[in-house]
């Protein structure tokens, strides 16, 4: 299959996705020598709860508490009478007026002056920061399937909350540092000038309200609403960074809170309170659990068969044919997560897995070989082969109900839908892989799933292009997706045919991303030392024995300073063979 050129990008999202950040940006001081006039009066609102009437907005009176704070991370006021809010006096617009921020067309050519902050931001480069986030890295974080929550719903809770808003300047700071760095591939890291700094410091201050969101994060639905936000945004900003431990960590608590949450309701019979949260923002976390589930996972085997339960029950009403993309992504994020719980249940029933995951060194993050991409071939008991066959079944009915969305998509011209829909059959054959796999106790085993591989990169050469082709910045294009990286990685690092592989290495060297923890240049390097080790000693074509097969026992990785060490064995005829190596770029 042929790579398509795609001239759409992350940028051609409707502009209604990105409309609510008008609604945070504040207006230009009006020059000293134009005559003083008066600020037009607006009407009290005279119905609703205590904080719709304050903030001047509709309120849907719901009891006890409405929904329109619920849904927008704020403390509802109650509908009690209204008292120390006193009415907004008349004042003359002098140059300490708020900040009007300039277009970013217009940020080169025009120079910068330091005003004095209004309410919404401190000083120039805070609005500046802002207005990155909302034009360029928001949209940067959208793969395929767009996600409102991060123009929408964040900005809109920064402007009550305001370690949100520090985060949101942290992490655009940090976007901005990124566009004046050079490519990966001809420069080190390098963590100098204003915008990295500033960053750190925005970042430091938004974690002191964070970690008290968390803290608070079991006492109530505002509570809970606020510590996922905050999990969301370190998550964000650590993996820009390339701080993979304290990503996976903040990715789990925020798992562990709405798990623990949704046990509580359950055993108290009330209403699950996450019914009561944005559908994008469980989609966000959702993402989240996938990216703990590939990675650094330590929740309980308990925790992994109560999760694959509940998420059992949802699968159980997949409708016969899906009615668009959207519903047919939201079944298969279902069975995609389900199917995770169950090798990892698995792999802690085998008891294979470390209680230690992260090593001491501040910012490394430690994978063993039983992580889920990478484990070594283990007897499984065969009591599992029938649950996994019943997994492997949900995905062929999957298949079926998704092929009509899927007939539709490729006879249209929307560029984003294909990409999604690319992306959707890829993940179906990486996950047919793993829960097939888990039963091999060989590598050559997985030499059967040579049509699987081909396939997964030819439907990458669709997904890439349009992932990365409207992309300028040094350092990695960052999404909290689980999207093609770690599937192509699986390519890279079990299949054995060498042309198949050559592509996969090369695509992970070229594309320049990182889905959450997922870095495509530093998993290349890795695929890269794994296949120089099992082509020593063979001539060019020689098939791989089994006894040469490299497979990895540890990762120590650090994407911060772009370095990661390894380990692998290979199951020589006179006995196991340790091999190690440390790599830079």
């Amino acid at each position: 299959m042929q790579p398509k050129s795609l001239s759409a990008s992350s940028g051609d999202e409707d502009s209604s996705t990105f409309s609510s950040r008008d609604s945070v940006l504040a207006h230009r001081s009006a020059p000293v020598a134009r005559l003083p006039r008066m600020r037009k009066s607006v009407k009290r609102v005279k119905t609703g709860c205590q904080t719709c009437k304050v903030r001047r907005v509709k309120c849907d009176e719901s009891k006890p508490g409405c929904q329109r704070c619920i849904r927008f991370g704020v403390v509802c006021g109650g509908y009690g009478p209204l008292v120390d809010v006193p009415r907004r006096e008349p004042r003359l617009q002098t140059t300490r007026s708020k900040i009007l921020l300039p277009t970013l067309a217009s940020l080169q050519a025009v120079p910068i002056y330091r005003l004095n902050g209004g309410v919404g931001f401190e000083d120039e480069l805070n609005g500046r920061c802002f207005r990155i986030y909302l034009e360029e890295t928001a949209r940067q974080m959208n793969g395929p399937f767009p996600n409102p929550i991060w123009a929408n719903l964040i900005p809109q809770i920064s402007e009550m909350e305001p370690f949100v808003r520090d985060g949101i300047i942290a992490i655009g700071a940090l976007g901005k540092y990124s566009k004046s760095q050079l490519p990966r591939k001809v420069s080190g890291p390098s963590f100098q000038g204003d915008d990295y700094q500033y960053a750190l410091k925005l970042y430091g201050r938004s974690l002191r309200g964070m970690r008290d969101a968390i803290a608070r994060g079991a006492r109530g639905k505002h509570e809970l609403h606020n510590a996922l936000i905050a999990c969301l945004l370190v998550f964000v900003f650590e993996g820009m960074l390339g701080n993979q431990a304290a990503a996976a960590v903040h990715a789990e608590c925020s798992m562990d809170l709405l798990f623990k949450s949704a046990l509580n309701d359950l055993q108290s019979q009330a209403p699950p309170t996450y019914q009561h949260f944005e559908k994008n923002l469980l989609l966000a976390l959702s993402n989240l659990d996938l990216q703990v589930l590939l990675f650094i996972d330590k929740r309980s085997k308990e925790t992994h068969e109560q999760i694959k339960y509940f998420q059992t029950m949802i699968i159980g009403t997949l409708p016969a044919e899906f009615k668009d993309l959207q519903e047919a992504r939201h079944f298969w994020q279902l069975i995609m997560s389900r199917n995770f719980h169950f090798l990892k249940s698995l792999q802690l029933d085998l008891d294979v897995l470390r209680d230690e995951r992260l090593s001491t060194e501040e910012g490394t993050s430690n994978m063993q070989a039983d992580e889920l991409l990478l484990r070594v071939p283990k007897e499984c008991p065969m009591t599992k082969k029938e649950e996994h066959l019943r997994y492997r079944t949900d995905i062929g009915h999957w298949t079926l109900a998704a092929a009509h969305v899927f007939d539709e998509i490729a006879k249209g011209e929307d560029e984003r839908e294909k990409a999604g829909a690319a992306l959707l059959i890829a993940q179906t054959k990486i996950s047919y892989i793993m829960l097939s796999g888990i039963f091999f106790t060989t590598e050559t085993a997985h030499d059967v799933f040579l049509p699987e591989f081909i396939a997964i990169i030819n439907l990458s050469e669709i997904i890439l292009p349009y992932l990365t082709s409207a992309y300028r910045g040094g350092d990695p294009r960052f999404s909290t997706d689980i999207g093609i990286v770690a599937g192509i990685f699986l390519v890279a690092s079990r299949c054995r045919f060498d042309h198949v592989r050559k592509r996969a290495i090369e695509m992970l060297l070229s594309c320049n991303l990182r889905e959450g923890i997922w870095d495509a240049l530093a998993v290349a390097h890795v695929a890269t030392w794994l296949r120089s080790l099992e082509l020593e000693g063979l001539a060019e074509g020689d098939p791989i024995p089994e006894e040469k097969r490299a497979v990895l026992s540890t990762i120590t990785m650090d994407l911060h300073n772009r370095k990661v060490n390894l380990g692998a064995i290979q199951r020589a005829k006179t006995g196991v063979i340790l091999r190690e190596t440390s790599i830079a770029w």
